[in-house]
């Protein structure tokens, strides 16, 4: 099963330009079998999203990014309104395991600001809370994908990707290619802790499915 696990759109994410519609056609074209709608902050976005694909008969997954002081989370299984932009972590996690949720750190080797500080080392607080990190994101460079490839291997983390698009063109660049078929956001996060899955770029399962 072929998923870009890391997609916003212009219904919630002000900085995304990629519509519904978009959306569903291009990932069709590209033969992807699902997408997760992350949008920034707010499960309102996956939610109107997942609505609108169900209607044609593609899926979406539904999660959020969530902004915190150890770095941008993606969020699966916790669908509450975010009380502020950056949400510190300890609650997040709280919040998100108390509903069997999961959490998986997004680009965390994107640059040197204080938000994607870890290149190196992965803290002790974060390192309790997760199984996997992001190790292919389309809109990074390839040192940045092959470092975080690097810390996942460090910790024995399974590693994910996503295109983290933003506009209609970015859509598939990186993927999840899951060794099982998950219908739902409970089936998802239940196989995300398995490690059946890989990260991978779109180059190098091209050709590996037929479009539809």
């Amino acid at each position: 099963m072929i998923v870009d696990l890391h997609v916003h759109t212009n219904v919630s994410s002000r900085c995304s330009s990629l519509k519904p519609a978009e959306l569903v056609e291009r990932a069709r074209e590209l033969g992807l079998d699902a997408v997760a709608v992350t949008e920034h902050a707010t499960y309102k976005g996956a939610q109107v999203v997942f609505d609108y694909a169900r209607e044609r008969g593609f899926k979406v997954f539904r999660g959020m990014e969530v902004y915190t002081e150890l770095g941008d989370m993606l969020v699966f299984g916790w669908d509450e309104y975010v009380r502020y932009y950056l949400f510190p972590f300890k609650d997040l996690r709280e919040e998100v395991e108390k509903r069997g949720g999961i959490i998986i750190p997004a680009h965390p080797c994107r640059g040197l600001d204080v938000r994607h500080k870890h290149r190196q080392e992965l803290p002790d607080e974060l390192l309790e809370a997760i199984v996997a990190i992001e190790t292919r994101n389309g809109l990074i460079t390839k040192k940045g994908n092959d470092q975080a490839e690097r810390i996942r291997g460090k910790y024995g983390l399974f590693g994910v990707g996503g295109s983290d698009a933003h506009h209609v063109s970015h859509l598939g660049r990186c993927l999840t290619v899951f060794e099982d078929e998950p219908t739902d956001e409970k089936e998802l996060m239940e196989v995300l802790r398995t490690g059946r899955y890989r990260a991978a770029y779109l180059e190098e399962i091209a050709g590996t499915k037929e479009p539809g």
